[in-house]
């Protein structure tokens, strides 16, 4: 009888573990679909994009947001540079309009290099959104488990205290 209870208790300890798990990783997956949201949904990177996001994901964001400007911008000073060489870039012969055809071709190509930069980090977060998707699945399936299981000893123990209550000669 006493096994029985016990087993109630284990299992039921091991059940709020395993909902607590399941609600941790339901959040997670919630915060790296909101960033990977917002890395599709914006041109540019910024705080107030990264402001709102988890304090999980919030040094990833920040530290992509300064990197991807960087690296944007040099590919777009290379581009430009590259162009310049080639010849591609027509020669206007008066410097304002020159400084604006520049400028223009360099926010082109710094806009081209944000959005490649932009979507490998969504396929970097569509990975981990996977992951977590599989550890969450598995959590589930254990969760469910453990709640047959429960309900198979709570029977077992309600049978066992019938079996065990005096009858005072009722029977």
């Amino acid at each position: 009888m006493l096994v029985a209870f016990w087993m109630v208790q284990r299992l039921t300890r091991e059940i709020n573990d395993l909902q607590r798990q399941v609600m941790e990783k339901t959040n997670k997956l919630s915060n790296h679909q909101k960033y990977a949201s917002r890395l599709g949904g914006s041109t540019i990177l910024g705080l107030n994009n990264i402001a709102g996001l988890s304090p999980e994901l919030l040094p990833r964001a920040t530290m992509f947001a300064q990197y991807s400007d960087q690296a944007s911008s040099m590919s777009a000073m290379q581009n430009l540079h590259m162009m310049k060489m080639m010849g591609r870039v027509p020669m206007t012969g008066n410097p304002m309009m020159q400084m604006q055809l520049e400028y223009s071709a360099f926010n082109q190509f710094k806009q081209e290099a944000l959005k490649a930069l932009k979507q490998q980090e969504i396929t970097q977060m569509n990975e981990v959104e996977k992951e977590i998707q599989l550890e969450l699945n598995s959590l589930e399936q254990k969760l469910k488990i453990k709640e047959k299981q429960l309900e198979s000893y709570k029977g077992l123990a309600d049978k066992q205290t019938e079996q065990m209550a005096p009858t005072f000669g009722l029977r």
